[in-house]
């Protein structure tokens, strides 16, 4: 019995196919690297207080003895002009990037990929012309200055910063869905399946929905670095994340005043970000070309 067990545990489809993509996923180093830099990134947002060697500095600290310090085996990254610990307000602001990051995929994903499900399914109708002509407009605005304009108009902080670059994120995949959803209309399988009498809505969800979702990971693994770079950029500017909680942006914006004398409050919290930048775009990198050879 046992044996029996094992054996179908091991010709499963889906552990099959799982390690096949694995595979083809860990042939390349660098995709290798960015997903380790990924979860590395991602244990230290989550385990920030922990981590942080003085994780009181992200709030109103003031220590104004060991101000401008350089950086040094007691404070990685030096201090600021407030004597608190850089390095660790930077894994503090670290964790609130990744979190607008995954709040605005939470919300830009599921609305998009379903205006882009019923765009794409009833191509041609006014439906289709209605929800795309609706999309070109937002995706005639550069993002950052639509997500700047939500922001300014509803207030700052957290939440509508994340809001306010969702609103911006959301067309691009609606577009995305749009394209691969016209492109499987005219596959056999589905065709077949319409002639069946099967309901629309159960061939948008259990035909066309599967087969779009390994690209429109993808594609959140890869407009991660995106949305942590604008959300970098609004918090430069003064909007999103408000003082004193710490952001990896307006750290790089306050320390624009102190340069080139005292350099690491601007280039540290500088170098997070183009490390988590990197990483995401690797790691997406790797699952883009796992889904190419799938294609294939």
């Amino acid at each position: 019995m046992e044996m029996q067990q094992t054996l179908s545990a091991t010709t499963n489809p889906r552990v099959e196919a799982f390690k096949k993509d694995w595979y083809k996923f860990s042939r390349n180093p660098m995709s290798l690297l960015g997903l380790a830099v990924v979860i590395l990134v991602i244990f230290c947002a989550i385990f920030a207080d922990v981590i942080a060697p003085f994780p009181e500095d992200a709030g109103l600290a003031v220590y104004m003895e060991r101000a401008f310090e350089g950086p040094s085996g007691q404070h990685l990254a030096g201090t600021d002009q407030f004597g608190r610990d850089v390095f660790s307000r930077m894994l503090i602001g670290l964790r609130y990037s990744l979190g607008i990051g995954l709040l605005v995929l939470a919300l830009s994903v599921p609305f998009g990929v379903i205006l882009g499900l019923l765009a794409g399914y009833f191509k041609g109708t006014w439906l289709d012309i209605l929800i795309m002509r609706f999309t070109e407009i937002f995706m005639s605005i550069p993002p950052l200055i639509l997500a700047m304009v939500v922001c300014t108009i509803f207030g700052n902080g957290y939440l509508f910063a994340s809001i306010g670059i969702a609103v911006a994120w959301w067309p691009w995949y609606t577009r995305l869905t749009y394209n691969m959803v016209t492109s499987l209309s005219n596959e056999l399988f589905i065709v077949y399946t319409e002639l069946s009498g099967v309901k629309v809505m159960r061939i948008i969800l259990r035909e066309m929905l599967p087969n779009i979702t390994s690209s429109v990971i993808t594609k959140m693994s890869l407009d991660m670095g995106s949305i942590i770079i604008t959300a970098s950029s609004m918090s430069f500017v003064g909007l999103g994340v408000q003082p004193p909680t710490p952001s990896l942006g307006s750290m790089v914006s306050e320390g624009v005043a102190y340069l080139p004398e005292f350099w690491w409050l601007t280039i540290m919290p500088a170098l997070m970000v183009v490390l988590i930048v990197m990483s995401f775009n690797l790691l997406g990198d790797g699952l883009t070309d796992v889904l190419a050879m799938e294609e294939k």
